[in-house]
């Protein structure tokens, strides 16, 4: 794993040993952008090569390539630079995707614009939908094609806080990987879909580090409003939510982070854009992703950090999950727990940017994790 040059940092589950840049590696979650963060210090132009392995609960073993340049709008090198990237990744599933990111900051950081182009074959299993079928466990073999660009503009309103418009176009269709019949409520989902929502995003970081938070906190809000007024050919919304904090218990040498997370789906959404537990940022560790899937998730979770002077770090983490057909009926569904173990290995000596390996189990077995950074 290496970068071509020297100092950036990442934030999600990407990358490089030298120039870390992020990118989130994939999810079967076609309304999940990845995220992108860069850090200070970084040349006028620092071209980048990141190959990341990584381990899904879904589509595998796979490596994610990235190639690009962390670059800047603004001369001051106080201000994080902007991230522009080409990939593509591979699974041995044969899962597959292309992907082209760009992450600009603009006149001193007052603006954050973003964006995504990509193409993504992905082979899954699909559990159906709600608690139920979760806890059946019999799925159905599925391979999905995205077509999809996203597109974001936040502007800086307060101290640490950026809101602003998003739009994402997005074409997909959804086939069955060997001949039985769908689950009756899948079978309008199959052919091909074609998508188009404005969104309202805003965030808020106080983050003390991208890669290794001590202290401060991070909070995420997204929406989208898939309408048919702009050509979409399904009407509904889509919702997330989560927020991170990070304390010092013994110093740097031992850390708890906190993530709360919430996402829910109203109208006439597809089974594939319906929240699922272990998809999309802030996933919960130890579920396939996609198992437990419907109209409302929340997840909680906790984790201490350890890490000594050297690169060797070990957390331990525990939480838990709920999906519901409504917010009304979460207080009544079946709580999932979760919880493991997890070795970190810093890649650089310039920033605490890891290599991640957990193991976690969950209410209907155990699982193996491997990306780099962290979970939340």
């Amino acid at each position: 794993m290496m970068a071509a040059a020297r100092g950036a940092r990442a934030q999600e589950t990407s990358a490089p040993v030298f120039e870390p840049t992020a990118v989130t590696t994939p999810s079967i979650d076609p309304t999940e952008e990845p995220e992108i963060e860069t850090a200070k210090n970084a040349r006028r132009v620092t071209p980048l090569f990141a190959p990341v392995p990584f381990k899904n609960t879904q589509i595998g073993w796979g490596l994610m390539v990235m190639v690009g340049a962390i670059h800047r709008f603004d001369s001051d090198p106080a201000i994080k630079p902007s991230t522009g990237m080409v990939g593509g990744f591979y699974t041995d599933n044969q899962s597959w995707g292309l992907m082209a990111v760009e992450a600009a900051r603009l006149q001193r950081d007052t603006w954050r614009v973003r964006g995504m182009a990509s193409h993504m074959d992905v082979r899954y299993d699909f559990f159906g939908i709600g608690q139920e079928a979760g806890n059946e466990g019999l799925a159905v073999p599925v391979e999905q094609k995205m077509d999809f660009v996203l597109g974001s503009g936040l502007r800086r309103v307060a101290p640490a806080i950026y809101a602003g418009p998003a739009v994402t176009w997005m074409q997909t269709s959804v086939e069955l990987r060997r001949e039985q019949p769908p689950p009756l409520e899948t079978s309008r989902d199959l052919p091909r879909t074609s998508l188009v929502a404005p969104g309202v995003q805003a965030e808020f970081d106080t983050r003390d580090d991208d890669y290794w938070p001590t202290a401060g906190s991070v909070a995420k809000f997204k929406s989208w409003f898939f309408t048919s007024a702009l050509g979409s050919s399904r009407d509904f919304q889509r919702y997330m939510g989560g927020w991170s904090w990070y304390t010092r218990l013994r110093g740097e040498r031992l850390v708890l982070a906190t993530n709360a997370n919430a996402s829910g789906a109203t109208g006439d959404a597809p089974f594939w854009a319906l929240p699922s537990v272990g998809a999309g940022l802030y996933s919960l560790r130890g579920y396939t992703q996609g198992r437990y899937r419907d109209r409302v998730l929340t997840t909680l979770q906790a984790e201490a950090r350890a890490h000594g002077d050297g690169r060797l770090g070990a957390t331990a983490f525990f939480g838990f999950g709920q999906v519901a057909p409504s917010v009304a009926k979460l207080p009544k569904s079946e709580v999932l727990p979760a919880g493991g173990l997890g070795l970190r290995y810093k890649l650089t000596r310039e920033f605490p940017m890891h290599l991640r390996l957990d193991y976690a189990w969950g209410k209907n077995g155990n699982l193996l994790y491997f990306s780099v950074a962290e979970a939340f």
